[in-house]
């Protein structure tokens, strides 16, 4: 069984494959339509009043 991630830790994860693993490129991504953009360089969501059910769905990705 893996490691558990923190769901920043997911969206991290995800944001490093695809960006080829270019971590400089994650803070440049101009993908303002990908569900995980606004925390793609580690803010909390849980802070934010409002989720999608596709960024919570992507969230789980890491419990898998």
């Amino acid at each position: 069984m893996g490691k558990n991630m923190t769901p920043i830790q997911a969206i991290r994860k995800k944001c490093l494959e695809c960006s080829n693993g270019q971590y400089n490129e994650i803070r440049a991504c101009m993908i303002d339509t990908c569900p995980l953009y606004s925390f793609r360089v580690g803010e909390n969501y849980s802070k934010k009043e409002e989720c999608t059910s596709e960024q919570i769905s992507i969230e789980s990705m890491g419990h898998e």
